[in-house]
């Protein structure tokens, strides 16, 4: 059965929605080539069940699997140690951005910015009840995983890039949010989005609203 009732009201802002995308975000920063991209998709797979979680509804396993993961193909934590050429860019490249930290910074301002949109965007499926059981989960994780690769960080680059400014010792902050919780560990970095929330929502619609229009094409497309 696929649910098309995607058009709902936003809810309030809530941290707990955004702390393991942030997490997953600032693994970047972490100056040791492999361990980033560990942490980083650990904190990107908690994802949808924290979000699940915040909104008292189930996501199974296998749903929360595909939702967590990652976009880059080869460089994911799966796909990185089967292809030895892929893990030799991957270690230059990172170990290149962590002399120069500016790039660093960059590469973990744009992370943060798309990592945001995938909390907000797995908020709004769970809400839209598109990964209930039953429903047809695999069109959703489809258009989800299409419309990521399509966002624009644009828009939230300057609260990211705020966020990221405020982190000091990001590995010890990670470590501690892996064994306690991002939730709690992060609430203070929180606090740049949850004052520009209005403009910041703004962004988030918009690719709200491109899943809305897809997710419709192809229900439509699939009962034609």
């Amino acid at each position: 059965m696929e649910n098309s009732n995607s058009e709902i009201q936003n809810p309030q802002f809530d941290w707990r929605i955004y702390s393991d995308a942030t997490c997953a975000g600032l693994s970047v920063l972490i100056p040791l080539p492999l361990v980033d991209i560990v942490f980083e998709t650990v904190f990107r797979r908690r994802i949808p069940g924290a979000v699940g979680k915040v909104r008292g509804r189930s996501v199974a396993p296998d749903v929360r699997r595909m939702l967590g993961r990652g976009l880059d193909g080869p460089l994911s934590l799966s796909g990185c140690f089967v292809l030895p050429v892929a893990v030799g860019k991957y270690i230059l490249r990172r170990l290149w951005r962590k002399i120069i930290y500016i790039l660093a910074i960059k590469d973990a301002t744009t992370a943060l910015a798309d990592y945001w949109h995938r909390a907000y965007l797995t908020d709004h499926m769970v809400r839209a009840g598109h990964l209930e059981p039953g429903t047809n989960t695999d069109l959703a994780v489809r258009v989800y995983t299409a419309v990521l690769r399509t966002i624009d960080p644009g828009p939230l680059m300057g609260l990211a890039r705020q966020t990221v400014a405020n982190v000091r010792q990001v590995l010890r902050l990670l470590i501690r949010a892996r064994r306690l919780g991002a939730t709690e560990v992060t609430r203070s970095l929180g606090e740049v989005l949850s004052s520009h929330w209005k403009g910041a929502e703004e962004s988030f619609r918009e690719v709200a609203d491109l899943y809305n229009a897809q997710y419709l094409k192809e229900v439509g497309r699939m009962r034609s």
